[in-house]
This record gives C-alpha cells, sequence and structure tokens, in this order.
C-alpha cells in the first residue's frame, strides 16, 4: 500500500501535500486580486448623468447660434417697396435726359379732364417755346397727358405756368411725362426749380438751350 500511495502522489501534478506551496500561491493570488482592485477603484466611470448634461449643453449651444443667425437673416431684410415704385425715377442727370424723347420749354394754355380706359387723366395743351431734344417744334402746340389722382399726379402744372417738360411719345398726337416727379420743372424769371422729390439737376447744354439756369 505504501508503493501504491507513492505512485498515486508522484502522478498527482499539484503537490498540494506541501503547506509551504499553498501559502505561497494563497498570498499571490491575494497580490494580484488586491491589485486589480486597487486600479478599478481609481479609475473614474462615466455615468448616464454626466453624458446627459453634456448633450444638453450641446443643445443650448446650437440653440443661441441658430438664433443668433436667425437675427442676422431679420436684420438682412430689405425694405418695402415704395408706393410709387411701379415709376421710373432716374439718379443722375444723363439717366434722366437719356430717357426722355423731347426736352422743351412750354407754357400751358389750357387743361381738361379725360377718361381712357377707364382712369381720369389731365390733357394739357402746352406751347412750346424752346426745344433742347426731340421732334416738337417752337411755335407748335403739343398735348401732355398725366394722371389727375392718386400718388403719380403731377400736381405742379397749372394752366398759365411755364415749364420744361421731359416727355416720351404716347401716341400719335401726345405725349407723357418721364415720370411725375422729374417729368417737369417750373420756370420761374429764367430759373428752373425741380420738384420736391427731384435731386436731378438738367445739363449746362439742355439749359442753355432752353434758354434757363
Amino acid at each position: 500500500m505504501t508503493g501504491v500511495k507513492r505512485l498515486i502522489q508522484e502522478a498527482n501534478p499539484v503537490r498540494n501535500d506541501r503547506v509551504e506551496n499553498v501559502a505561497r500561491a494563497e498570498a499571490r493570488l491575494a497580490e494580484l486580486l488586491g491589485g486589480r482592485a486597487a486600479a478599478e477603484t481609481t479609475t473614474p466611470l462615466r455615468t448616464p448623468v454626466r453624458r446627459r448634461a453634456l448633450v444638453w449643453g450641446m443643445a443650448a449651444a446650437i440653440a443661441v447660434v441658430g438664433a443668433s443667425v436667425a437675427g442676422v437673416i431679420v436684420l438682412r431684410d430689405p425694405a418695402p417697396p415704395s408706393s410709387s415704385s411701379d415709376e421710373p425715377f432716374f439718379s443722375t442727370t444723363a439717366d434722366l435726359e437719356d430717357r426722355a424723347e423731347a426736352i422743351v420749354r412750354v407754357t400751358v394754355v389750357a387743361t381738361r379732364t379725360v377718361t381712357r380706359d377707364g382712369f381720369t387723366e389731365t390733357a394739357a395743351t402746352a406751347e412750346v417755346s424752346r426745344v433742347a431734344k426731340g421732334d416738337p417744334q417752337p411755335g407748335s402746340s403739343i398735348e401732355v397727358v398725366y394722371s389727375s389722382s392718386g400718388p403719380e399726379q403731377a400736381g405742379g402744372i397749372r394752366r398759365g405756368g411755364e415749364y420744361v417738360l421731359l416727355l416720351q411719345r404716347r401716341d400719335a398726337t401726345s405725349w407723357n411725362l418721364v415720370n411725375t416727379v422729374q417729368g417737369y420743372y417750373t420756370v420761374k424769371q429764367d430759373a428752373l426749380t425741380p420738384t420736391t422729390d427731384n435731386p436731378v439737376e438738367l445739363s449746362a447744354g439742355v439749359r442753355t438751350s432752353l434758354g434757363v439756369s
């Protein structure tokens, strides 16, 4: 039996009959487990609370940037057009005089109200005294038609008044003003007076041809 027991012990790869080996193994195992536990306790954990806080912070920043961009877009919106935006307006002397087919000095001798296509207009008969541009001849009479009501009316033209008119051909027998703000200048003692909303002066050549200053 003693021989059998010895054979069994020699066949066992783990010699646990030695107390010192078992104690050493347990100590090594405790050292390894203790080091891992220490490492795990010193490593910070990312909790769902921190992650949610980060997401909410990013969302708030995006909202602020979006509001700022929207504010810039609103500030850059164009201004609404004026009520007379359908009438051409000329910012330079060259543009104004080029648009006119005729530039004449006249005296208005008569006015009458006419209705055409459902619109009420004024037809003024004007005697031409001098011509700077166009077909009318000095000494002839022309008919100038313009609106009698609304924002687009030449309210400063009166019978008996003297004017410089900038005209476009309406049809074979009548003319229109280039617009109701810049289409006429009042003449008094050979001096030109534009309408209140007209900042454009006529060129020296045109004024000389018409005998006005």
